[in-house]
């Protein structure tokens, strides 16, 4: 009897630990050609040693975090960072 009010909360539980993402890694957008996802945007949590693949972290339709290979080259960085020259006042 106590078993059948624990289960939906257990359920929920289960649900909402399945659908965070991982706390490290680098923001990056996975090209859809590299599976069917909710959205392209994911973490970057590893790369092999020849740089060909790559482990990405991305949402699946159902809103579940999925932790896979696929191809580098569907892997492309969300920002892009430049550094300004400093200013030494000699123009």
């Amino acid at each position: 009897m106590c078993f059948r009010r624990l289960l939906p909360s257990l359920l929920v539980l289960l649900l909402l630990a399945g659908c965070q993402m991982p706390a490290k890694g680098t923001p990056v957008f996975v090209d859809m050609r590299a599976g069917r996802f909710w959205s392209g945007e994911g973490l970057l949590l590893e790369v092999n040693e020849d740089e060909t693949r790559c482990r990405v972290a991305v949402r699946d339709r159902a809103l579940v975090v999925k932790k896979m290979w696929v191809d580098c080259t569907y892997v492309h960085a969300t920002k892009v960072q430049h550094q300004a020259a400093p200013a030494n006042g000699s123009e």
